[in-house]
């Protein structure tokens, strides 16, 4: 048992006589669990965001530089109203020739409009749209091969 003086037996604990339990560290898997789950959410956010990033969008403003530039702008050429599309795009679908639709038949109208050989499309949006439906729009068109999109702000209702 316990010996006396201050030297104990290393099988005793302390005053009890029980056998001392062997110590083991271990290895916690929670942190390593919390900073899997970071990072599996950092990674679907950023893959959410890269398709948005890739599209392609030219301002017309942006192609003569300054006010006072002395450079001529590049002539600008008005198209047919026979090739072009006026869509306005509202948060619960859109209208296309006076006819409300929903977001679900979005590909049957792209698939349409390029059957009749419209080249252009003018993209009216309102308030409310979310960058999604709008990347949802351009490419089904691009799809198409309508790639002549142009998007105008509709304001209010």
């Amino acid at each position: 048992m316990a010996a006396t003086g201050t030297s104990y037996s290393h099988q005793a604990v302390r005053g009890l006589g029980l056998p001392r339990r062997q110590v083991r560290y271990s290895f916690s898997m929670t942190p390593l669990a919390d900073v899997l789950f970071q990072l599996l959410i950092f990674f679907m956010l950023s893959s959410n965001i890269v398709p948005y990033s890739m599209l392609t969008l030219r301002s017309g403003a942006l192609e003569g530089g300054n006010a006072n530039s002395q450079q001529e702008r590049p002539e600008t050429t008005a198209t047919a109203v026979s090739s072009t599309a006026v869509w306005t795009l509202h948060p619960d679908g859109l209208v296309a020739g006076g006819q409300r639709f929903g977001m679900d038949s979005l590909p049957s109208l792209a698939e349409a409009i390029s059957a009749q050989g419209t080249q252009n499309v003018l993209i009216v949006v309102r308030s409310g749209i979310r960058v999604q439906q709008i990347t949802t729009v351009l490419e089904t068109l691009a799809t198409q091969g309508i790639e002549s999109v142009q998007i105008a702000s509709g304001g209010l209702e």
